[in-house]
């Protein structure tokens, strides 16, 4: 902006740069967000091939209880979406799965440097994300799931897990922020990083 007010051409902001809150420019942001990815994807298809290399899979299978009448670990096979839903459709998931990376990705770097919960979030979802995809594309088209719980009428894994605290975490974050451009900065007790 020159003195007078006057926007000029070197001083309006670039379309194609992200400003400097952005979490694109931060490497903490970004470490956040990736750290938690890997964490939790890595953790995910560990868990999944520790449980079936461990418990089989198919008419030899064994379960293993953890907590009496409450969650076992036992090895399925699900075609579907989290929790089953969809079953047969893995080439639509894959393709629904490169899509929500995409747009996870599309989220985060245009977030700001400073949303803490929403990188948390993010890296939650393409942990699940990844999980799952690994194994669509690797097991074709099913997904390993393992947990059971006595109460709730699906199996599911970690991926699944990491997804369900995700997604919702992201829509709160969204809820509670600011409505005005005015207010856009998060409080100076969420400024790390």
């Amino acid at each position: 902006m020159s003195e007078s007010g006057a926007v000029t051409p070197q001083s309006r902001p670039s379309a194609v740069a992200p400003s400097l809150s952005s979490a694109a420019r931060s490497p903490m942001a970004w470490l956040r967000f990736l750290g938690i990815a890997a964490v939790g994807a890595s953790l995910d298809l560990w868990t999944k091939h520790w449980v079936f290399s461990h418990l089989g899979y198919g008419i030899r299978s064994r379960h293993l209880i953890l907590i009496p009448g409450v969650l076992m670990l036992q090895t399925t096979l699900n075609g579907g979406a989290v929790f089953g839903i969809g079953d047969g459709l893995s080439l639509l998931f894959i393709a629904v799965s490169f899509i929500a990376i995409a747009f996870v990705v599309y989220v985060f770097v245009s977030s700001h440097r400073h949303h803490r919960l929403v990188h948390i979030a993010l890296g939650l979802i393409l942990a699940g994300a990844i999980g799952n995809l690994y194994d669509r594309i690797f097991n074709h088209g099913m997904v390993r799931d393992f947990i059971m719980l006595r109460y709730w009428p699906f199996d599911f894994n970690l991926a699944d897990s990491m997804l369900c605290v995700g997604v919702p975490l992201l829509v709160l974050c969204w809820l509670r922020a600011p409505r005005s451009p005015g207010q856009a900065a998060p409080p100076p007790e969420n400024r790390i990083g």
